[in-house]
């Protein structure tokens, strides 16, 4: 994520310098004198000085978009915020992507050391790789301001090992299985074993 913020920063300064290196070029090259003497519908008629607002203009969509995008990727911090642990309640995909790291949406459940637990949204970026282990029932560990405990920075998840589930999974089956009797001790213990050496 530090890489990504130095790309994006370097990208912004290209961005600006281009786009302020125009509107100087414009200025530059203004005949000043020929523009006092012309009212605004002769500028508008010859395009004299019309560059200028233009480019202007330009610049500040572009500052607006790089703004929006780099609270993306790097949100304010909450100061004198609080660390509480959380459970993920809902997951969805944000639609946002920023170098090939999904941002996700999350309900989560905060609950806090003192007081009574929340409920809250937040979105965070996170890895390919992990998007599709990040589930309802997993936990994270969250930041949030205790004046708006709504205002909530996620700053870790603790995704499941996809084996360890797995593992799970099949035991519980293997349980029932037993109690069941649809399996014997012997055929329950040798699974058991199979199942906890694969892990």
């Amino acid at each position: 994520m530090k890489n990504l913020r130095w790309i994006f920063i370097i990208s912004a300064i290209i961005a600006v310098a281009s786009i302020g290196g125009g509107i100087y070029g414009a200025i530059q090259e203004t005949d000043w004198s020929v523009v006092r003497e012309m009212n605004i519908p002769r500028m508008l008629e010859t395009g004299e000085f019309l560059a200028i607002p233009i480019m202007i203009i330009a610049l500040g969509f572009v500052l607006t978009t790089l703004w929006h995008f780099y609270r993306v990727i790097s949100p304010p911090q909450i100061k004198n915020g609080v660390t509480a642990p959380a459970k993920v309640l809902k997951v969805w995909d944000t639609g946002t992507t920023i170098n090939d790291d999904p941002q996700i949406g999350m309900l989560l459940e905060v609950t806090p050391s003192m007081g009574t637990a929340f409920e809250a949204e937040a979105k965070t970026i996170v890895s390919r790789l992990n998007a599709a282990l990040i589930q309802p029932g997993i936990t994270a560990k969250v930041v949030y301001d205790p004046q708006k405990p709504k205002r909530i920075q996620v700053m870790e998840i603790h995704v499941k090992n996809p084996a360890e589930s797995n593992a799970v999974g099949r035991m519980e089956e293997l349980e029932q299985l037993r109690s069941r009797h649809l399996i014997s001790e012997e055929e329950y213990q040798e699974k058991r074993k199979q199942i906890l050496h694969n892990l």
